[in-house]
């Protein structure tokens, strides 16, 4: 914003000014992040679950109906007995624990195969200072195909595991059109449509740098032997990051262990159906003579988290 002089000339604004309108604009942003983080939908938890908690209102809803319409006394009276022994014996379900570390586990796996996704950055770093000699653009184009088949392995390994790369580059041809690599190259390798864990060729041109760079030291390229070394240890420890993310992608999380939490959840919440439904009576311990809800607001909470 600028202001105006008495003789109608335009005055920048001050320092003070913006450093001002800058606090008023992160105050602004830090007041309205969570309420757009939270009612954001896409990729949101409630674009995951909507149809799930709707489902499980409305047979909350039809429990509740049948209960206060559609039973005689005498089995209203039975029916508040089972809502109690319901209530009861939700209570003793380890649902905590089981979430607790099943959700532990998941996030621990998803950050360490983010922290396991290798950067061509330190290879093309290396290559820029190793590979020098030679005439021309001799070196140019060693380094540049090393880099290219680096960043060639990347996408043909990650692809099996991005749906959003997948989608980018779903057949071979479409990285052929973007030039990363030849025909020629894509024929040795092959069409790469198979999901199984050995039947991918992603690491080969990985194998075509290590070789690039086997003639490049006999070419006289790489004048330092321990420069050398330490490039194909680079390649190697890339090699060796994309095999650990390909097979935390294909090897999930035990069985077992989703099957008990999903079998605890289910029960759970199964249980709450009958368990959390608010009573007629007010001879049952619990607080539902102080209000009666039709619409079960803390199983939606919890159902949430």
């Amino acid at each position: 914003m600028t202001n105006c002089t008495m003789t109608g000339v335009k005055k920048k604004p001050s320092t003070m000014t913006n450093l001002r309108e800058s606090y008023r604009t992160r105050a602004t942003d830090m007041l309205m992040g969570e309420s757009r983080v939270m009612f954001r939908w896409r990729s949101s938890l409630w674009k995951l679950i909507w149809k799930e908690l709707l489902a499980y209102t409305v047979t909350f809803l039809l429990i509740s109906m049948v209960y206060r319409l559609a039973l005689s006394d005498a089995m209203r009276e039975q029916m508040e007995d089972i809502i109690l022994w319901c209530r009861q014996k939700s209570t003793g379900l380890p649902l905590t624990f089981l979430l607790g570390f099943y959700v532990s586990l998941v996030v621990r796996r998803w950050w360490e195969q983010y922290c396991k996704l290798p950067w061509p950055d330190s290879i093309a770093i290396f290559l820029r200072g190793l590979v020098t000699g030679g005439q021309g653009d001799q070196a140019r184009m060693v380094r540049r195909t090393v880099v290219r088949y680096c960043l060639l392995s990347y996408i043909l390994c990650i692809r099996r595991l991005s749906v959003r790369l997948r989608k980018r580059f779903p057949t071979m041809r479409d990285l052929i059109r973007t030039g990363i690599i030849r025909s020629d190259e894509a024929l040795r390798i092959g069409e790469e449509d198979s999901d199984a864990m050995y039947e991918s060729n992603w690491w080969m041109p990985l194998k075509w740098a290590t070789e690039i760079m086997a003639k490049a030291q006999k070419q006289e390229l790489i004048k330092s032997p321990p420069g050398y070394a330490g490039i194909m240890g680079k390649l190697t420890h890339f090699r060796s990051c994309l095999g650990d993310v390909a097979t935390y992608g294909h090897i999930p999380v035990p069985l077992v262990y989703t099957q008990v939490v999903t079998l605890a959840v289910y029960v759970y919440f199964a249980v709450s159906l009958v368990g959390e439904q608010w009573t007629m009576n007010e001879k049952v311990p619990v607080l539902s003579h102080l209000h009666d809800s039709q619409v079960p607001l803390l199983l939606w909470l919890a159902q949430s988290c």
